[in-house]
């Protein structure tokens, strides 16, 4: 999800560059909602299965550009017709016709598909611009009549990984702190999450609780927000994307490369010599010490900065 939503700055330049270029991306069904109504990308495959990935085979693109380099992103780029672009410093760069040259390995993941796209000869000078995620007016008045408040902060207190997930009984304690500041909260979550958000639901009282929402309406609950809190996440990215101040909880991965981008934001996180890490368990202790060390008291700190 962060993937996709990190995309729409360099491609807004892309078009830019190009207005009469047709652009497609090819993208996961359960994160096809990303690119939601974005003018800039002229088609969205749904990619809902190697199966069904099958009708790419009947495409031929100018130019089928792989930004990550793994074998699955390999095969789907194989299977149209086309010259293929990838990184020099990919696995099986070899299959490439051309490749990108490296770019600063700690840059941003923003900057690094801007690389990209410079290599392939869009002009661009400075940051490249902040997120795109269109406004859907309908989608918004659906949401402010399920909420029925103003003033209210989001808190999403989930994460695939455990080492990017802090704990859900200290987002219940910031809960509890930005309520005796008179906000309203908002605790909301993705497929897998609801036993978390329960957890860090379930002593805030008036809280309100909001599962199972799209893409598109999730970031317009977001957009009206006045703050979004959770953990290094694709909903994080999104509220980066409708433009809310963010507090992002850090744990194992590289905050230099996936900090919010181009929103008033703080990244919450502590050093550890190990950091980053691969995330997918602690390499030096039997549990996350890095996002477990993370205190209620710096989480609300940084949201009363951004709220003021």
């Amino acid at each position: 999800m962060g993937d996709c939503l990190l995309l729409t700055s360099p491609v807004r330049v892309l078009k830019e560059n190009f207005p009469g270029f047709r652009i497609s991306v090819a993208v996961e069904a359960r994160f096809a909602g990303c690119f939601d109504a974005n003018p800039d990308f002229d088609e969205v495959l749904v990619l809902k299965s190697k199966l069904s990935a099958a009708t790419l085979l009947t495409r031929r693109f100018d130019a089928i550009i792989n930004l990550h380099g793994g074998p699955t992103s390999l095969f789907y780029a194989w299977l149209p017709r086309g010259p293929k672009i990838g990184s020099a410093q990919f696995q099986y760069h070899q299959l490439y016709s051309g490749l990108v040259t490296s770019a600063e390995p700690r840059s941003h993941c923003v900057e690094t598909t801007m690389h990209t796209m410079r290599w392939l000869g869009v002009e661009h000078s400075g940051l490249p611009p902040a997120l795109r995620f269109e406004f859907h007016p309908e989608l918004s008045k659906k949401i402010k009549a399920q909420t029925g408040m103003r003033d209210y902060v989001v808190i999403h207190p989930g994460s695939l990984l455990i080492t990017k997930r802090w704990e859900a009984r200290r987002f219940a304690e910031v809960a509890h702190r930005l309520q005796s500041e008179g906000w309203n909260v908002v605790f909301t979550g993705g497929p897998g999450d609801e036993s978390v958000v329960a957890e860090a639901a379930k002593d805030v009282h008036g809280a309100t609780i909001l599962m199972g929402l799209t893409i598109p309406e999730l970031a317009e609950l977001i957009r009206a927000a006045k703050l979004y809190i959770g953990n290094d996440s694709g909903p994080m990215h999104l509220a980066v994307a409708v433009g809310t101040p963010t507090v992002a909880v850090w744990g194992s991965s590289d905050s230099r490369r996936w900090h919010p981008w181009s929103v008033p934001h703080r990244v919450v996180q502590n050093p550890f010599e190990c950091n980053p890490c691969p995330g997918y368990r602690c390499l030096v202790a039997d549990s996350p010490l890095c996002i477990e060390s993370v205190k209620v008291e710096q989480v609300s700190a940084a949201a009363g900065e951004l709220l003021q």
